[in-house]
């Protein structure tokens, strides 16, 4: 099977042309399923579920921090990291897992 899927994949990357299209069917073929992952063991989990309840606590904060504050850019960076630092703790809480754009900070299953 797996000299199957090597072939057909070899046979259609060589019909691409230009190194753009490789790379973009290169990166497609990197698809990895979450059954091949290992989750976040609990310690991490914990550790980011207390990320995560520390976020939600911030954005009260940025809130009152826009309505007090004279405006400066700043609101806009801190914004941004404070909801992504919220989003990748909750999803990592949540579902065990990373969100698919940080994948491959993840082990196998196997090891590997």
């Amino acid at each position: 099977m797996k000299k199957l899927a090597h072939a057909r994949s070899s046979q259609i990357l060589a019909n691409y042309s230009t190194p753009l299209s490789k790379a973009l069917y290169a990166k497609e073929s990197m698809n990895i399923s979450r059954e091949q992952l290992a989750k976040v063991r609990t310690p991490f989990r914990v550790l980011s579920g207390f990320i995560f309840v520390l976020s939600l606590l911030l954005v009260p904060m940025i809130i009152f921090i826009a309505f007090t504050e004279p405006y400066d850019h700043f609101i806009w960076v801190f914004t941004a990291v404070i909801f992504s630092m919220g989003y990748i703790s909750g999803h990592v809480t949540i579902t065990g897992y990373a969100p698919k754009l940080l994948l491959f900070t993840h082990g196998s299953k196997n090891g590997l």
